[in-house]
């Protein structure tokens, strides 16, 4: 008995002490829990990575509220602080973008999501919880488990999603680039219009809500001195004050400018020569379509070898025609005798040059066409000229409007290379002194660029249109008359930063004491370019373009546009604007911290915001801010237009809450 008792006990202790196949009762005890432990920590790893996920999706979110604006609408009826569809809607398609880089206001997976405001505090607070399915466990399909079950995530309610309004004190630029084309003589509610008006009730057009909005949003910023700001009217072209005319008999005036480079044949050409001559071009449209140029173009046909007479009788007639019937009577003399006697023109004698006048006149202005040392530049370049004008002004060619810089004349390539390494910017600046005539070939070539200011100081009117052609030019006169006597050309014209300590109080004087009369074509893109030579010399932190505009530039320049922007314009703008490098090279006066672009639109059928539509901004939505909407603003009057730039005001007034 006892020997059976020590061989049992004899046998237990056998069984523990033998080895054999003790390592594989270990792991098939050991495995399956360490693969159970496995698959829970990857499962709560990517639960807490989708969670941080939303966590900054909510940020972004919560920003946008608090930057666009888009926060609480304050109901005057009792019901307090409440939120639109588009507040969430604008919310959904960062986090959308921001998880799935896709811009959409769907909610996902069963996603749910609530925005909440506290007004004291000025606070903004994005809840949001969307379901993932199990990563591993329903993949494996191995236990009924919680592995299986998918999780519903949201974020860290304390420390995302959260955003605060707050002012901050830095130092902004702000240039304001303002549609002064026909169009926006228009009333606000008439959607249609895209032409010349002269409207009964001021107050209603498109442009004087513009004025007053514009005025209000500087007024109130006026006595921070961080803020800078600049104006850039357009239509064709920018209007700028010149500090002196070509002409020393008139010492008042205005250039147009634009900024491109241009191809090596229109490069080339003395713009502010050509400013004020009459090139007879429909002369030579008569002869070409007669066939008298044969087998030549406009820009091979030898002018001078055939018509020399012509080519002088035009040049200097329209010359004389302008002191005779414009400048001479603005001055007081208002026949040959007294310009004679004034010291204005001079009787020529027998013998004088082919083609000229009887009267000289302004002979000792730098671009008289019959100076000597003039004579290069005509007949070098008076075939050119000749082809530009066709170009322009013929009808034929659908992808050109009213200006010598179109997409046919534009080296895109050049332009771009030149923005991209900012070091040259002023070298493709090109300004010429507009002619105070009635926009007519018989004073300018170029007489479809910069008609604003002529519609501002009289110039033209529908009244001046309706008149005849010497009406016409009496009625010219007496608007140069006033011109001379005020010494100096009426609203619009480019007014740029300046570190004067009385800047704003004046850019304000001027706006104020302006009535904006605006006229002409539209072209925003040469508005936009050439914006950014001022923006660089800026010394902000924070720059931004304001485009404010009724979105309808003209044939051709539609097209130009849209070249620019598909070639990364916008891109290259803003990160000029921004680059330390080009700070340190001198390029820029100082690199910004951000540099921004909005559009506004003046149209009450458009939509904007998160909410944008592409057929309402075009390609404005791939330079602004890339598909978001966040900088695409639309107007229909005066009130919303201020909300719309005060959204802008506040676009870096928020930060996240910091709950430590």
């Amino acid at each position: 008995m006892n020997n059976n008792k020590s061989k049992q006990s004899n046998y237990k202790k056998s069984f523990f002490k033998c080895t054999d196949g003790s390592a594989i009762i270990a792991f098939a005890i050991m495995i399956p829990a360490i693969l159970v432990c496995m698959l829970m920590s990857i499962n709560y790893t990517q639960t807490l990575r989708n969670r941080a996920r939303i966590s900054e999706a909510t940020n972004e979110a919560s920003l946008f509220l608090d930057i666009s604006d888009y926060g609480p609408h304050y109901s005057a009826h009792g019901s307090g602080y409440t939120y639109h569809l588009d507040d969430k809607r604008g919310a959904l398609r960062y986090i959308n973008y921001f998880l799935y880089r896709k811009i959409s206001n769907d909610l996902v997976n069963s996603a749910s999501i609530d925005v909440k405001y506290d007004k004291d505090k000025q606070e903004y607070y994005v809840i949001y919880k969307q379901k993932f399915d199990s990563l591993i466990g329903s993949n494996l399909n191995i236990w009924n488990s919680e592995l299986d079950q998918p999780a519903i995530v949201g974020n860290n309610t304390k420390s995302y999603g959260n955003t605060r309004k707050y002012d901050i004190f830095d130092t902004f630029d702000i240039a304001f680039i303002v549609d002064f084309s026909g169009s926006t003589t228009c009333q606000y509610s008439d959607v249609s219009c895209n032409a010349y008006t002269e409207a009964n009730n001021n107050s209603q057009r498109r442009l004087d809500y513009t004025k007053k909005a514009m005025i209000d949003i500087i007024e109130k910023y006026k006595d921070r001195p961080e803020y800078h700001f600049a104006f850039v009217p357009y239509d064709i072209g920018v209007p700028v004050v010149s500090t002196q005319t070509s002409n020393r008999d008139l010492k008042v005036g205005y250039n147009c400018s634009i900024m491109y480079e241009l191809k090596p044949q229109y490069k080339s050409l003395n713009y502010k020569f050509w400013a004020n001559k009459n090139i007879a071009y429909q002369i030579w449209r008569s002869l070409k379509e007669r066939g008298e140029f044969r087998n030549y173009d406009y820009l091979n046909y030898n002018y001078f070898s055939r018509k020399r007479n012509t080519v002088y009788s035009y040049l200097d007639y329209s010359n004389y025609l302008y002191y005779s019937k414009i400048l001479g009577p603005a001055l007081g003399a208002d026949d040959d005798r007294k310009l004679v006697d004034r010291g204005l023109c001079y009787i020529r004698n027998g013998g004088g040059q082919s083609g000229a006048a009887r009267l000289a006149c302004g002979t000792a202005n730098e671009y008289y066409p019959l100076d000597p040392r003039n004579k290069n530049t005509i007949e070098t370049q008076y075939a050119s000229m000749v082809s530009l004008y066709d170009n322009m002004f013929s009808g034929n060619n659908p992808s050109v409007h009213y200006s010598f810089a179109n997409i046919e004349t534009i080296d895109v390539s050049a332009t771009l290379r030149k923005l991209d390494s900012f070091s040259d910017l002023e070298s493709m600046i090109i300004d010429f002194e507009r002619p105070l005539a009635p926009p007519t070939a018989d004073f300018s070539p170029f007489q479809g660029m910069c008609q604003s200011p002529l519609y501002s100081s009289g110039f033209m009117s529908e009244e001046m249109l309706s008149l005849s052609d010497e009406d016409k030019l009496k009625k010219a006169s007496e608007k140069l008359r006033t011109v001379i006597s005020s010494n100096h050309v009426k609203l619009p014209y480019l007014i740029p930063f300046s570190d004067d300590i009385n800047h704003t109080n004046n850019l304000l004087n001027v706006l104020k004491n302006s009535d904006w009369k605006p006229g002409g074509g539209t072209d925003t893109m040469t508005a936009l370019l050439r914006t950014i030579p001022e923006m660089a010399k800026g010394r902000s932190k924070h720059k931004a373009m304001i485009i404010i505009s009724d979105g309808k530039d003209d044939a051709g320049a539609d097209i130009l546009r849209d070249r620019f922007i598909d070639r990364g314009v916008c891109y290259l703008a803003l990160r000029g604007l921004e680059s330390r490098e080009f700070e340190a090279r001198g390029y820029i006066a100082k690199a910004a911290e951000d540099a921004r672009i909005f559009y506004i639109k003046l149209d009450p059928n458009a939509r904007g915001g998160s909410n944008y539509n592409d057929t309402d901004f075009g390609k404005w939505t791939r330079c602004v801010d890339h598909g978001f909407g966040m900088h695409l603003f639309v107007a229909h009057d005066y009130q919303s237009l201020s909300k719309e730039l005060a959204k802008i005001f506040k676009f870096e007034t928020g930060n996240f809450i910091n709950k430590n």
